[in-house]
C-alpha cells in the first residue's frame, strides 16, 4: 500500500530530523555551551531549544546539563538515533 504525503510535510520532517541530528552531535561532543549559546549555535530561541530537548527526553534520551562544564551531555553516554524502515 502506498501512502502519498504532501511534499511540504516531508520537508518539515527532514528539517526536524536534521535539527535533532545537530543537537545530538553537539550533546555527544559535550560542546553545547550554555543554553543561550546552544540555542544560538542552532539558530533558534531558548524556548524552542528547551521544547526540542524535552521532546527528545520524551523519546527516551537521557539529556542532562552540567553547570561545571557548561554543556549538555547524555547521562547514559549514548546517542540519539532516528531511523526509518520502509
Amino acid at each position: 500500500m502506498f501512502v502519498f504525503i504532501n511534499k511540504a510535510i516531508i520537508m518539515c520532517l527532514i528539517k526536524y530530523v536534521n535539527r535533532l541530528e545537530r543537537i545530538d552531535a553537539l550533546i555527544f561532543k559535550k560542546a553545547t555551551g550554555t543554553p543561550e549559546e546552544f540555542a544560538e549555535k542552532l539558530g533558534m530561541s531558548r524556548s524552542t531549544l528547551f521544547q526540542t530537548l524535552q521532546e527528545m527526553r520524551y523519546m527516551g534520551a537521557d539529556i542532562r546539563y552540567s553547570c561545571s562544564s557548561q554543556s549538555y551531555y547524555y547521562g547514559n553516554n549514548g546517542r540519539f538515533r532516528i531511523s526509518f524502515d520502509i
